[in-house]
């Protein structure tokens, strides 16, 4: 029995190596809502007033800096050793736009397109001041950004540059008013439509019904709303339900869906059927944010190597076990990382 166990471990790891060594090989770029994500850790108390307006000064103690929404996904890429990585959006002509740009030429990024073409547009920021442990209320800048039609069209140009020179690319929408709205996604649209070698993922917080021809990554609650159905946020999706939504929607698409669960895993649903993959225990306290990006970053970098649905499923769902365990910041998963979650994977 103790030989029939260690010959299904070796096997696991096994294919945990092949799939680290198909991503290591792929070509990605991701285009969206490329974002900086700025920590504040900010003084309990404070007994200084500022002399013109007689209210409270907040010190900032220290202060850290990281990319953040489609800019992590790009981060995540680069964390898995991933052979090329390309960025795509707007940035402000700002110190925002600066930062973050140099956050991820420090990574060895190609950042040229990433553009700065609309005078009005801001670098989107995500201001986090923390109190101790406790993260206070979010302050976000370019909140109110539109892109333009010639932003539009210099976007899916670069688009379409990286899709002809990469095996894969993400099309990362996590912000309102950022650089995919339905004018834009009708330009995806054309892209992917022109390329279908390339493998697309999709990765769309409010607006994946506009896509057409990429495969679809969705937590189970944003599956509930493309299906018809709306969930309160805070209440789990049951499985028995997320594995309908994963069904219905990989049949309308006729592409593979990756539904995220959580702590519960990710269901994958293609041409072959389903899998369901249970969550992986991490070691202490979790925090989820930036798991679904670790999720896409290895959804595409393993497919992108040549790697199928479900071997890709099954190392996305290690690398999100390792974001969690990663506080108070927008966290990556090395390939070590991941290699030590399959181990603890198999011990239980």
């Amino acid at each position: 029995m103790a030989g029939r166990a260690e010959a299904v471990s070796d096997e696991r790891m096994r294919a945990v190596e092949q799939a680290l060594e198909r991503a290591a090989r792929a070509r990605v770029a991701v285009f969206g809502d490329l974002c900086l994500d700025a920590y504040w850790h900010m003084a309990a108390d404070t007994d200084e007033e500022s002399l013109e307006t007689g209210r409270p000064v907040r010190h900032v103690r220290r202060h850290s800096w990281s990319p953040g929404g489609a800019a992590n996904v790009v981060a995540d890429l680069c964390a898995l050793g991933v052979r090329e990585v390309r960025a795509v959006g707007l940035v402000g002509d700002d110190l925002f736009g600066d930062h973050l740009t140099a956050l991820l030429v420090a990574r060895g990024v190609d950042v040229s397109g990433v553009l700065r073409c609309q005078h009005d547009w801001q670098t989107l920021v995500y201001g986090k001041p923390y109190v101790g442990e406790e993260e206070q209320d979010r302050i976000d800048f370019g909140a109110f950004n539109r892109p333009a039609a010639p932003s539009m069209d210099a976007l899916a140009a670069e688009v379409g540059r990286a899709a002809d020179q990469c095996d894969a690319v993400v099309l990362n929408q996590q912000v309102a008013g950022g650089a995919s709205p339905p004018a834009m996604i009708e330009r995806l649209n054309r892209v992917m439509a022109a390329r279908p070698r390339c493998v697309f993922l999709v990765d769309s917080r409010h607006r994946a019904e506009f896509y057409r021809g990429g495969m679809l990554k969705l937590n189970a609650h944003e599956a509930a709303r493309l299906c018809g159905e709306r969930r309160p946020r805070g209440a789990p999706v049951p499985a028995e339900d997320a594995r309908g939504f994963a069904a219905e929607l990989c049949a309308r698409t006729g592409g593979p869906v990756f539904v995220t669960r959580g702590v519960d895993g990710i269901i994958v649903a293609d041409a072959d059927g389903m899998e369901e993959l249970a969550g992986v225990p991490a070691d202490g306290p979790t925090d989820p944010v930036g798991a679904g990006d670790t999720v896409a970053a290895a959804l595409a970098a393993v497919m992108g190597g040549g790697g199928s649905p479900r071997e890709a499923a099954r190392t996305a769902n290690l690398a999100a076990s390792v974001t969690v365990g990663k506080l108070r910041i927008t966290g990556t998963a090395s390939p070590d990382e991941i290699r030590q979650a399959a181990r603890r994977q198999l011990r239980g």
